[in-house]
């Protein structure tokens, strides 16, 4: 199975009101690293979930910081490889439903 994922990162740089567009540039799914991890904040939860819900994509946050909850239909991972597994993963699970 070919995964169709793209590898971003955010920067510090990136203003609030920019985010979300920044991120519905996208239509694949999403490897997300932050340059600062302690820029994820609730604004960034809110647009990753409308992404994952509109676009029907995957989106990964490398972080050893979170964990993953109900609440975020976005996931976390603590590698690369996983956040590429977790994507192939639910891939999977939508061609399945």
């Amino acid at each position: 199975m070919s995964l169709n994922f793209e590898v971003i990162s955010i920067k510090k740089s990136l203003e609030k009101e920019d985010f979300k567009p920044f991120i519905f540039q996208f239509s694949k799914n999403l490897i997300i690293e932050y340059q600062d991890l302690n820029d994820f904040n609730s604004s960034h939860t809110n647009v990753y979930n409308s992404f994952v819900n509109l676009k029907n994509k995957s989106i990964v946050i490398i972080s050893e910081k979170f964990e993953n909850t109900d609440k975020f239909k976005f996931s976390f991972s603590p590698t690369y490889q996983e956040a590429k597994d977790i994507i192939e993963i639910e891939e999977i699970e939508r061609i399945i439903d």
